[in-house]
């Protein structure tokens, strides 16, 4: 086969896979910031936790101290009751500590709710900690697997583009120039012939581009398409070779 041929045909395939792994780079940094979003939401669920049973004890003290006013506030009126010296005073006191014991009771009865909200809150707490862990231990082995993917993927990234170059470097210039402008107008710039079809445009070739094609010894474009276009022998060819020997879809 011819040289220059050859490397396309070569340059072709390290494209694909240079396009491929980059591809693959791509999808690692959605996929490790999706295990961070849930990691996030445990957190943030867990430091509501937290700050609901911090407001439940402050709304709690706060009823507390509320209730000790009112309770001091109705010893002190009980100690007037003696010093009173008309019915009418007497009167006015009596209801001033009857709407005390309403006032105590409503405090009591909101200190028992926010004491049964702070507990149920406290209870919750240690379910929602170990969400935490179990969502930031999923996300610590999540990272070190796409981690060690992403090496990996960089790494045979790295020497596809370092055989890229080699082969960039010896290809004569025309034969890369018309590469480039094939592949920016169709996808891909090389495509097999078969059966006298090109099998980058399915388009039957003239039955003498197809004997030329064959040859492999010149550069040669599909008349249809303008990919350039090689031929493999029967013999030599996978049997298991797809179609399109690496091409993009049909234009």
């Amino acid at each position: 086969m011819y040289e220059q041929l050859e490397k396309l045909i070569r340059l072709q395939e390290l494209d694909h896979e240079i396009g491929g792994l980059g591809r693959k780079l791509a999808e690692i940094p959605p996929q490790i910031e999706e295990t961070r979003l849930h990691l996030a939401a445990a957190e943030r669920a867990h430091d509501a936790g937290k700050t609901q049973v911090e407001v439940s004890r402050k709304e709690r003290r706060a009823a507390e101290k509320e209730l000790e006013a009112h309770i001091d506030k109705r010893r002190k009126f009980q100690e007037q009751q003696a010093k009173v010296k008309t019915n009418k005073e007497y009167q006015a006191l009596m209801g001033e500590l009857e709407v005390l014991k309403v006032e105590e009771t409503a405090v009591e009865d909101r200190i028992l709710q926010l004491m049964e909200g702070q507990a149920e809150s406290e209870r919750l707490l240690p379910g929602l900690a170990a969400d935490v862990a179990r969502e930031k231990a999923e996300f610590q082995e999540r990272e070190r697997v796409l981690r060690a993917v992403e090496e990996r993927l960089s790494g045979e990234l790295a020497a596809a583009q370092e055989s890229r170059a080699a082969i960039v470097a010896v290809l004569e210039p025309s034969s890369l120039q018309s590469y480039q402008r094939i592949q920016k107008l169709r996808g891909t710039a090389v495509a097999e012939v078969r059966d006298e079809f090109c099998l980058g445009c399915r388009t039957k070739m003239p039955s003498q581009n197809f004997m030329e094609a064959m040859r492999n010894d010149r550069i040669l474009s599909c008349p249809h398409c303008h990919r350039i276009v090689y031929h493999v022998k029967p013999e030599v060819r996978p049997a298991a070779a797809p179609a399109e020997q690496g091409q993009g879809p049909a234009a």
